[in-house]
């Protein structure tokens, strides 16, 4: 090594035993250790797979249970701590619009406000997850083929439904369910499927095979679900 002296000139300078010249180089993966990441990444990917495979699934189908029982049960409480009757109205939409593909299934939450007769919307526009749809036609459902008065059509939040696309569930201040009146028909089916463009029939697919059926207790208004298969 030749270092400059203060009056110029070099000397030479023999290094260190002991010193180490160390390298900057970054140390890559193994063979080995590239296969073992990309065996892990394909575990994963293939238990993940059930979970991402769309949500016209049984597991879409349990998303739309919950969405529902959570606000049957949000309405049913909100009657009874306000002590004003509420509704549950279930919108059951129209085919698939080329100028609207999103279109799905909803409902929402109102209170009516005894003072001055008027239906308040607690909650928006609830929708339940692409694929899945509210069904009642092969059940008697008179919850979803029950249309609510004009007065309530009047108080719904944005965008509004036609009178024939609703169906209700109303409560009593008690937690009763009030609409539908009669001692039978209190339930509905959730299944995928899509709905013919007149609204008036759901197409079901079978290769998911079932339908989650939720019935309420008239004197309770409690909600509960069953499954049943479909052939």
């Amino acid at each position: 090594m030749k270092i400059l002296k203060k009056g110029g000139g070099l000397i030479n300078e023999k290094p260190a035993k002991n010193h180490k010249i160390i390298s900057s180089g970054v140390l890559g993966f193994s063979l080995l250790e590239v296969l073992c990441v990309t065996a892990i990444i394909s575990i994963l990917v293939a238990l993940a797979g059930p979970s991402l495979s769309g949500l016209t699934s049984p597991l879409g189908r349990k998303g739309a249970v919950t969405i529902v029982m959570n606000t049957l049960e949000q309405a049913r409480v909100s009657a009874i701590e306000t002590g004003e009757e509420v509704v549950v109205l279930f919108w059951k939409k129209n085919g698939t619009p080329a100028t609207n593909p999103d279109e799905q299934d909803s409902m929402v939450i109102l209170r009516k406000n005894d003072t001055t007769s008027t239906w308040v919307p607690i909650t928006r526009w609830i929708k339940l997850p692409k694929g899945i749809l509210f069904h009642g036609e092969d059940l008697s459902s008179l919850i979803l083929n029950s249309q609510p008065d004009a007065n309530i059509l009047d108080s719904l939040p944005t965008p509004r439904p036609t009178q024939s696309q609703l169906g209700i569930l109303q409560f009593t201040t008690s937690g009763a369910v009030h609409l539908p009146s009669s001692t039978t028909g209190l339930h509905m089916a959730l299944t995928e499927g899509q709905r013919a463009p007149n609204g008036t029939m759901a197409v079901k697919k079978q290769k998911s095979g079932g339908q989650e059926i939720i019935s309420l207790a008239r004197y309770t208004g409690r909600a509960t679900m069953d499954v049943v298969t479909t052939n």
